[in-house]
């Protein structure tokens, strides 16, 4: 095993800076929880050490049995022994003292007397670890010990006070978003901070905050976010597996959620005098929930409102639509301008998305009429293993397979496909999202 490595003197007067301002409750960066939580020390024995402890407690024994057995010898002995032997009032005083912290003082002045307590307490492993474990207490070691205790339950409760790099961005994630994840993990530690319903495995730096909760929840949970010098702040209403062409309900957070949640970011900022920030929305434009007033028989027409990420945009400022099938379409287009485009899916693939499909590439530019010989086929399905199958089965020569799981993408590669002829969708949200942060 390598020996650990010697902490200097300014890593640590850093660690005893970062458990003082745990002690007092103030913001920490999540590198700084990071130095503190991996923190540990081991006490390294010498040589000199282990001799001392092996023959400390059968010596002291020996003597303090001896001095118990034979009293009146050793009462004689002391008689013939130099003066020096003799400890003076105040000497004792001190020595005694010593013996009170780790045991029971001797009250007798000739060193004799000491000896049994000299083994046991000095080299012994009691009074070591009691006379070490006193000193420490006064020490920056038990400093460092302590915060590591306190920011280890808070990690589990998320609810740490966290100070981050300004414009650092605000993720605010449900369970399995892996395009949250991803956008964690490629970030710089200070530079992003997870709000979430529970702990997520791929982090320690979180915030408890369930959308269900209240505002007083969502603004305690900004206030330990360090909001105020947020730059963005990124929603995931949309389902992993639904990024590409979703149905209009296949969501995680329906469209008036997001604009209630949204509004009430920005009621915290303005209670807080917070510069309103960015809103980023991972999620699809044709989500929608309608709402409208009804009578016994009829439907009031005037009343209809439809609520999507596109009202929420055109209603609230500094708001973006991170629009995964829009980003897909317009890749397509642009890597294979000009070609007739063909959709390759199973009989329910055909009944879920074709319209769908048709419908994104007209609305972006694509024209069906287009008279040319060359032409691409999309694959894409319900189950990816259909897409797969496509790789090897029909060896179609211009296939372009739209995959949204780490698990598809990599057995397409393996079948010999390089990176560039699969569309994987979270690669291309992702590379927007932090084109649109760090713009910010």
């Amino acid at each position: 095993m390598p020996e650990r490595k010697k902490l200097t003197h300014k890593e640590i007067k850093e660690l005893v800076h970062i458990a003082d301002k745990v002690k007092l409750k103030k913001a920490i960066l999540p590198s700084q929880v990071e130095k503190i939580t991996s923190f540990q020390i081991e006490d390294s024995k010498s040589k000199l050490q282990n001799i001392l402890l092996k023959i400390a407690l059968p010596a002291s024994i020996i003597f303090g049995m001896s001095q118990a057995a034979f009293p009146e010898f050793y009462s004689s002995l002391v008689t013939k022994l130099p003066a020096w032997t003799n400890l003076g009032q105040n000497l004792l005083a001190a020595v005694d003292y010593v013996w009170s912290i780790i045991g029971k003082p001797v009250k007798m002045n000739n060193i004799i007397y000491h000896i049994p307590n000299i083994f046991l307490y000095s080299f012994g492993v009691i009074g070591v670890k009691k006379l070490f474990d006193y000193v420490r207490r006064k020490t920056w070691l038990d400093k460092v010990n302590e915060a590591k205790t306190t920011l280890q339950k808070n990690i589990e409760k998320g609810n740490i006070l966290y100070a981050l790099h300004e414009h650092h961005s605000i993720l605010l994630i449900g369970k399995g978003d892996f395009i949250g994840e991803q956008f964690c993990l490629n970030s710089k530690i200070d530079n992003v901070i997870t709000l979430g319903s529970s702990e997520p495995s791929y982090t320690n730096h979180w915030i408890k905050y369930d959308i269900s909760n209240s505002y007083s929840s969502l603004e305690k949970a900004l206030l330990h976010a360090d909001a105020e010098s947020a730059g963005e702040y990124v929603l995931f209403p949309v389902k992993d597996t639904e990024l590409f062409l979703p149905g209009e309900k296949q969501y995680d957070v329906a469209p008036e959620k997001v604009e209630i949640m949204i509004h009430t970011i920005r009621d915290v900022e303005k209670m807080n005098n917070w510069e309103p920030k960015r809103i980023i929305i991972v999620g699809d434009r044709k989500q929608i929930t309608c709402v409208r007033t009804e009578t016994k028989k009829s439907v009031l027409e005037d009343t209809i409102e439809d609520i999507s990420l596109t009202s929420i945009d055109k209603e609230i400022r500094k708001v973006t639509i991170l629009d995964a099938s829009d980003l897909v379409i317009k890749e397509i287009l642009r890597r294979f301008p000009n070609r007739k485009i063909y959709l390759r899916t199973s009989v329910d693939g055909s009944n879920m998305y074709k319209k769908r499909f048709f419908d994104r590439l007209e609305e972006l530019g694509y024209n069906d009429e287009i008279e040319n010989t060359t032409s691409l086929v999309v694959g894409y399905d319900i189950y990816e293993e259909q897409v797969e199958r496509e790789i090897f089965k029909s060896k179609l020569q211009e296939y372009l397979p739209v995959i949204l799981s780490k698990d598809a993408h990599d057995a397409i590669l393996r079948k010999g496909y390089s990176k560039e002829q699969i569309m994987y969708v979270p690669d291309l949200v992702l590379t927007e999202l932090k084109k649109i942060a760090e713009a910010n």
